[in-house]
């Protein structure tokens, strides 16, 4: 499989990032104005970017982590707990974009003194850095190439090893694996659901609560959980000879 080219490696790991420091600082300079034209001392008219664009931004990352902690949530005691705080969330995020946007438009309106056609163009073109603040927050960056190529590198390893004493007798194979550590096979909610022929709700509800009963792992991305197969199999099997009894 060919390398991805260094500098788009490079856009995925630092873009997102240089987005966001770029459409704060193009909003800064009207939101500066802006203080200064309401009457502002300048000594303290620097402060309005944080209160409006940052501010815009930062509420468009709690509105999303909260988002994601709804949907782990689901089918535990804290569902309802979780979506309230989850709604409130986005509801002050929006609030604060839409603030953070009407400061640009009005400054830059009131500065150009545009009208008409003019005026549409320069609303929509002053909306874009606090739009692009807060949706940058809300993408998740992909995964490094790199760390595929890392996590592939262990599992070819030992097919190589595993090569080179097959005209050995079978008896000296056997130690090997019980020297080595226990690896879980990582699924998703609905491949274990789907495997045991259960309900992703029951899945997810046994990896949450105050006392899970399966330990959750780290998917790819921010948003995404695994758990071990085996586990499920070993938590569920007895539970359902039981029911079948």
């Amino acid at each position: 499989m060919p390398r991805t080219p260094a500098h788009v490696r490079i856009a995925r790991k630092y873009g997102q990032t240089a987005v966001l420091y770029a459409a704060l600082a193009l909003s800064a300079p009207g939101e500066y104005a802006l203080a200064q034209m309401a009457g502002w001392d300048p000594r303290f008219a620097w402060l309005m970017p944080a209160v409006l664009s940052l501010y815009a931004a930062i509420s468009a990352s709690v509105a999303k982590s909260q988002s994601e902690a709804a949907r782990d949530a689901v089918g535990t005691p804290k569902e309802r707990d979780a979506q309230r705080r989850s709604r409130n969330a986005t509801f002050g995020a929006l609030t604060a974009l839409l603030m953070a946007t009407a400061a640009q438009v009005a400054e830059h309106v009131l500065t150009t003194g545009a009208t008409g056609a003019r005026a549409w163009v320069v609303i929509i073109v002053s909306a874009v850095p606090p739009l692009v603040a807060a949706h940058v927050l809300h993408i998740d960056p992909p995964a490094g190439d790199d760390a595929d190529e890392e996590r592939k590198a262990p599992a070819q390893e030992p097919q190589e090893t595993a090569e080179e004493p097959a005209e050995e007798p079978d008896e000296e194979e056997a130690p090997e694996p019980l020297g080595k550590p226990y690896e879980p096979v990582l699924v998703t909610y609905a491949e274990a659901a789907d495997d045991l022929g259960l309900s992703v709700v029951t899945i997810r509800g046994a990896a949450n609560g105050p006392t899970p009963r399966i330990k959750k792992f780290p998917g790819a991305t921010p948003s995404s959980v695994l758990v071990d197969i085996r586990e499920c199999h070993d938590v569920f099997s007895p539970s359902r000879r039981s029911v079948g009894v």
